[in-house]
């Protein structure tokens, strides 16, 4: 067994299996390096009880960046997405709205409730794809450091500007997002408050604001940038295919993979990242070493602090990963039957993708309860049941449902999540119950899972999903920090891969893609030390 790479990964989440696989792809020798029994990190399926499988986290696809399906052609290693056509919400009153990809569907949906608002929907999805397509250039940039004077520096900037010279009148739209509370942001096109919530939705899913907080409305289009090729669906088999996918592609290519292979330290020798030790005692050497954990991990545990400038630390440990999202994982007998669901009447055969948030004032009361270190007394969700899309997933005539929403407070004020957790579940309950009645009684089993189990799971500071709050300042120049966007770092030979790094969380792909890219950049000089 070798102990000398020429990359080695540490952390086998889907960026890292990424970061890896093109490493691989290059020529070079690399070990992938993961901490759990499983590869994956949060894009991973389990079976959660005897006969019963989910998406464990993460539980949509549509956000995995063409370009590197492409690259990679996970396709060919098994990757299939199945596309969700509507979004079903219900509402008081037995009522309902459906969103649909039809865009004729869903203006006579928002009829119902707004004939201005669904004149208006044509315009505002395509000023929707005109922003979010200059974000998904974005998202495939290195951020630069405008702080710096060098020759070099200057000159990438000029570059980056001229690519972005026609950006024109999409300069303000960009401040709107970056500034605008949700709620305002979307006030600006419709006046239902139907309406208004459905799109103010996303700008509150893993998050630990209300809608109308200011800052959120980028989050809406962050949602919707990941929204490519055929937009939100599943993945067959779960959320582990894609990570299956990636990693079988990049095997080709001779990627090594180690699983059960804790990292306690990387090894800086002279300023320059010189390997790993695992817990066990074992030790890896490399030319490279790229981190595919959170940040405040890497740097602030495997690390001795004397490596590392102390503002460099300082900027890092007042990175936000504040979490109040929970994922519960349910095996039950039956689909949910929602009172307000008609097939004929609604025109779909199920709801396999729904969401539960009434009114733009629901959502803030949801973030309201869990301000003051608490939890949501009617916390919104998004209910899915990817079995009945796809069979591989429960027993014949079963089903998985997979509750995801906010908020779950990280510490509760003046109690435990010993004590809480089964209110909590309680109150999840309570809204699933009125909605969809008689749901608690069509559970099999369940797995709960609040933001100190996903830490604890997946060693993410905060269980924050996305590796960090996504607001202005933590976001392109300033992810993770300031002078150290680029994925590089203070250490020589030592980058940065994970979600903590630009563009941050969601199953993209893209921090592992382009990290790889700079990696590369790099080789030819790093290879002869």
């Amino acid at each position: 067994m070798s102990s000398k790479y020429d990359v080695i990964i540490v952390g086998g989440g889907h960026n890292g299996l990424v970061c890896g696989a093109y490493m691989a792809k290059a020529g070079l020798k690399t070990l992938v390096l993961e901490r759990r029994h499983i590869v994956g990190g949060a894009a991973v399926t389990e079976e959660f009880t005897p006969g019963f499988r989910a998406s464990t986290f993460s539980y949509i696809m549509g956000h995995v960046h063409p370009k590197v399906s492409d690259e990679l052609e996970l396709e060919k290693f098994g990757l299939e997405a199945i596309p969700v056509q509507e979004v079903f919400s219900p509402l008081y009153d037995g009522d309902y709205i459906i969103r649909s990809k039809d865009v004729k569907k869903t203006q006579q949906q928002f009829a119902r409730f707004s004939k201005k608002d669904a004149e208006i929907y044509p315009e505002f999805l395509k000023y929707m794809g005109e922003t979010t397509q200059i974000l998904r250039s974005i998202v495939l940039e290195t951020p630069i450091d405008p702080s710096r004077r060098d020759w070099h520096t200057i000159k990438e900037a000029a570059k980056m500007l001229w690519r972005y010279r026609k950006l024109g009148k999409h300069f303000y739209r960009l401040i709107d997002a970056v500034s605008l509370s949700a709620y305002d942001f979307v006030a600006q096109w419709f006046e239902s408050d139907v309406i208004k919530a459905m799109f103010c939705y996303w700008a509150a899913i893993g998050t630990h604001h209300g809608p109308r907080a200011p800052g959120t409305a980028i989050i809406i289009l962050y949602h919707l940038m990941g929204q490519q090729r055929g937009g939100m669906g599943f993945a067959r088999g779960g959320m582990g295919k894609i990570s299956d996918a990636i990693a079988e592609s990049g095997k080709r290519y001779g990627l090594e993979i180690r699983t059960s292979a804790a990292v306690s330290e990387i090894l800086v020798k002279n300023g320059r990242a010189t390997g790993v030790v695992l817990e066990n005692g074992d030790e890896y050497h490399a030319k490279v070493i790229a981190t595919n954990v959170n940040a405040k991990v890497a740097f602030d545990k495997f690390i001795a602090p004397e490596h590392l400038p102390a503002e460099f630390l300082r900027d890092l440990r007042n990175y936000r990963t504040r979490s109040t999202t929970f994922k519960i994982n349910i095996a039950v007998d039956r689909a949910p039957q929602y009172a307000a669901f008609d097939a004929d009447k609604c025109g779909i055969d199920y709801p396999s993708y729904t969401q539960i948030a009434l009114s733009v004032d629901y959502l803030e009361r949801a973030a309201d309860d869990a301000k003051y270190g608490w939890y949501s007394a009617k916390p919104f969700m998004t209910p899915i049941v990817p079995s009945m899309l796809d069979d591989s997933l429960a027993p014949s005539g079963k089903h998985v449902v997979t509750l995801s929403g906010n908020h779950a407070s990280y510490e509760l004020t003046g109690a435990t999540w010993e004590t809480e957790r089964d209110n909590f579940v309680k109150n999840v309950m309570n809204v699933m119950d009125e909605f969809a009645p008689g749901f608690s009684s069509s559970i099999i089993d369940m797995q709960v899972l609040l933001p100190p189990d996903i830490e604890r799971i997946l060693g993410i500071p905060g269980g924050d999903p996305g590796h960090g709050e996504i607001s202005l300042d933590q976001l392109f120049w300033k992810r993770p920090v300031a002078h150290y966007a680029d994925y590089r770092s203070p250490i020589q030979a030592l980058y940065q891969c994970a979600s903590s790094s630009h563009p941050g969380g969601s199953v993209s792909c893209l921090p592992g893609h382009n990290a790889a890219r700079e990696i590369l950049k790099d080789w030819k000089s790093l290879k002869k030390i």
